[in-house]
């Protein structure tokens, strides 16, 4: 039994490094407003830029964490969300489907993720990564071939969190990678600035 614990729990570990260490590489100062930076890189399996949006909450993380862990929300605060709803639950993973809006004349994108918590300490990290197989494609709606990032919120103090937004998608279809790079910057600057009219609402 304690072998099987430890197992587990180097596991757990060995994700939250390898995921970790997605936020150490070099990125690439995009954009920085209203106290929050936004940063790009080059993709290495698709020709889209990747984001890492970071900035200071006066929230606790915990209250930060429930309100991403919501599906019913993302629609109040997430860029372009259309809608989205929790379609799946296990441990503490969370699978959602969630359909972006689109301007004319491409069709509207979805995506189905999954978000797995996992608590160190003063760190809680969030991992997104695609689920292919919960839901079936919806017809005239284009999924996202890639889905995939996080969230990582660092306590400062019990009302001060560290919130870091990082995250690579592909629209797919037919929309030049030109126009998906030109709004990458401003998607994580309005998804945070919501994010945080929703929390200190709350």
């Amino acid at each position: 039994m304690n072998i099987r614990y430890n197992f587990a729990g180097l596991m757990i570990l060995f994700f939250l490094l390898f995921f970790l260490s997605a936020f150490a590489q070099d990125w690439t100062l995009a954009k920085e407003k209203n106290g929050i930076k936004v940063y790009t890189r080059e993709g290495k399996d698709s020709p889209i830029k990747e984001f890492k949006a970071v900035t200071i909450f006066e929230a606790n993380m915990y209250v930060i964490e429930k309100i991403l862990l919501n599906t019913k929300t993302y629609p109040e605060w997430y860029d372009h969300c259309k809608r989205a709803e929790q379609i799946g639950l296990q441990g503490n993973t969370v699978t959602m489907h969630m359909e972006y809006s689109m301007p004319f004349p491409f069709k509207n994108r979805d995506a189905v993720i999954n978000l797995s918590a996992t608590h160190i300490n003063d760190l809680i990290t969030i991992q997104i990564t695609r689920n292919a197989v919960a839901i079936k494609e919806v017809e005239d709606i284009v999924r996202m071939p890639i889905s995939e990032g996080g969230w990582q919120l660092r306590k400062i103090n019990e009302h001060t969190t560290e919130v870091i937004h990082q995250f690579k998608g592909d629209p797919g279809g037919n929309i030049p990678v030109a126009i998906v790079n030109l709004f990458l910057v401003d998607g994580p600057l309005n998804t945070l600035t919501q994010l945080k009219g929703i929390v200190y609402q709350d």
